[in-house]
C-alpha cells in the first residue's frame, strides 16, 4: 500500500537507464518553445500541482513537465502528457538531482514548498524521502524488469533511449520527425 498516495508533489523518480533522456532534450529548444507556448496559450497559465499563478513577467516561472511512463524491456520513454507546473514543483520532482546542483538552502525551501501543497509535516517529508531510498522502482514489485542490457553494457552507456509519444501534445507530427530523423522515435503496434 503507498501511504503516500494522497500526496499532490511528489519525487520524480527514473531508473538510472533513463537519467537525462528527455523529449525537451532530443527535439531541440526552438520546437520546445513553440510546444511551450502552444500550451500557454491553450490552458489557463496555473500549476498543476500547487495552483500557483505567475503575475506578469513571471510566465517563466511556470515550466512543462513531460509526464513519462517507462518501457524497460525496449528501453522506451513513452511521453504519456505535457502538464504546466511551477518551478518549484519541477525542481523537487526531480528533487535527486536537485540536491547535487542547489543550495542548502534552496533544498530547505523545496522541502518547505512540499509540505505546504502536500498539507503534511515535516516528518512526512522525512519518511516519504526514507521510502523511496529503499523501495525498488514501482514495477519491479509487481513483475521482474525485463531488458537485454548487462551491467556492463549499461555502466558503459551501451545503448539507445527510444522515446514513444502517446499522448496529445502540440506540434506531434513534427516531434516524431525529429525523433524519427535521429533514429530514437519507436512506435507501438
Amino acid at each position: 500500500m503507498d501511504d503516500f498516495a494522497h500526496f499532490k508533489l511528489k519525487i520524480d523518480a527514473k531508473l538510472g537507464i533513463f537519467h537525462g533522456k528527455t523529449i525537451r532534450k532530443m527535439i531541440g529548444q526552438s520546437l520546445w518553445a513553440k510546444i511551450r507556448d502552444q500550451i500557454l496559450q491553450k490552458k489557463i497559465p496555473v500549476c498543476s500541482i500547487c495552483k500557483y499563478s505567475p503575475k506578469n513577467g513571471e510566465m517563466n516561472k511556470l515550466h512543462i513537465h513531460e509526464h513519462e511512463e517507462y518501457d524497460y524491456e525496449n528501453i522506451v520513454v513513452k511521453l504519456i502528457g505535457l502538464n504546466l507546473i511551477c518551478a518549484n514543483c519541477h525542481a523537487f520532482h526531480h528533487f535527486g538531482f536537485t540536491q547535487m546542483y542547489s543550495s542548502k538552502e534552496k533544498t530547505e525551501r523545496l522541502i518547505e514548498h512540499f509540505v505546504k501543497v502536500n498539507e503534511c509535516e515535516i516528518n512526512d517529508f522525512k519518511e516519504y524521502r526514507r521510502s523511496l531510498l529503499f523501495r525498488r522502482h514501482p514495477e519491479a514489485e509487481t513483475k521482474k524488469i525485463k531488458s537485454n542490457l548487462s551491467f556492463q553494457d549499461i555502466l558503459a552507456g551501451n545503448y539507445t533511449v527510444r522515446f514513444a509519444i502517446l499522448g496529445d501534445i502540440p506540434f506531434k507530427d513534427e516531434v516524431i520527425e525529429k525523433l524519427n530523423k535521429k533514429s530514437v522515435y519507436y512506435q507501438y503496434k
